[in-house]
């Protein structure tokens, strides 16, 4: 990864060639999408908002170009720069300005927000689009009796109607995990163990807790069966709080200086039970927003973990 990172920070050139390819690969790939946003964060975070705007322009071009000549389009280039560069290059800015990772998440929730809201501005019933796309897919599940048949409308109604708060929600958690990548990066190259003292440290502010008891006061209050922007902004708002949950989780290892066999057990619950482990880390990081746990930790080991 370092290799990686001091290869964007050669030059204009590497940058843009970078940003163009994994882009380029995330279609196949589509993990590698957050290695191309990473670029443009890098750029940004290291050299300020204009270098790092100059990338994602660059980039834009280019791309916009090959697309193009291959598809005969630039919708492609356009896609890349809404939903990739320009996102991950207002938080880089924010984070850059600020200084604050917890300040820079919430911003980034915030374009989750958005993100969601471009959802239902796009489309009337995104809920009914997501059916349509979901229903070949549940009727392949069907053919490889993975499903019963009886089943396979009330699953498609259920997956769709929760599509558009998962997509927002990846939208976010996805501009997190590049800009924390950008920042280890910036840290591997210019500030050893900065990421890591800063990620340790994360507390998202306490007013953040409040929003999401008012989000699920209000769920609890409204009536109806279906699924709601209210609960799409209540999985958007848990999501940061995982983050903090992961962060106090590094945080506390470290302090006690632990082997980082904790860490990967707790990746591999992620992996084996990940909707009881986000909420468990969240309903965490919400208590330490509070209770600060960290904070009543002293050191007590030399800290293998990371």
């Amino acid at each position: 990864m370092q290799a990686l990172a001091s290869f964007v920070m050669r030059g204009v050139p590497q940058a843009v060639m970078l940003t163009i390819l994994l882009a380029a690969l995330s279609l196949l790939l589509p993990p590698t999408s957050m290695l191309s946003t990473s670029v443009v964060a890098l750029v940004t975070l290291r050299k300020g908002p204009v270098s790092g705007a100059l990338i994602m322009g660059l980039a834009t071009a280019f791309s916009g170009v090959i697309a193009l000549l291959a598809l005969g389009g630039v919708n492609l280039a356009v896609g890349f720069l809404i939903l990739m560069w320009l996102p991950i290059w207002l938080l880089a800015v924010v984070l850059r300005s600020s200084r604050s990772l917890a300040l820079a998440i919430v911003a980034g929730l915030v374009l989750g927000l958005v993100m969601l809201g471009g959802q239902f501005m796009q489309s009337a019933d995104p809920v009914a689009e997501w059916s349509e796309i979901l229903t070949p897919f549940v009727a392949s599940l069907v053919d490889a009796q993975l499903v019963e048949s009886s089943q396979q409308a009330t699953l498609v109604s259920l997956m769709a109607s929760w599509m558009p708060g998962i997509v927002a929600a990846g939208f976010f958690l996805q501009l997190a995990v590049s800009l924390m990548l950008a920042r280890w990066w910036q840290a591997l190259l210019y500030n050893p163990g900065g990421f890591r003292s800063e990620f340790h440290q994360l507390r998202l502010p306490r007013w953040l807790s409040i929003v999401l008891l008012l989000v699920v006061l209000l769920m609890w209050l409204q009536s109806g069966t279906g699924v709601s922007l209210v609960e799409y902004a209540l999985i958007l708002v848990v999501v940061a709080w995982f983050i903090q949950g992961l962060a106090l989780a590094h945080g506390i290892i470290g302090k006690l200086g632990s082997s980082s066999g904790w860490l990967i057990g707790l990746y591999l619950l992620l992996l084996f039970a990940l909707p009881h482990t986000v909420i468990v880390l969240a309903t965490a990081g919400i208590a330490d927003a509070w209770f600060d746990f960290r904070a009543r930790l002293g050191p007590r080991g030399p800290g293998k973990a990371s």
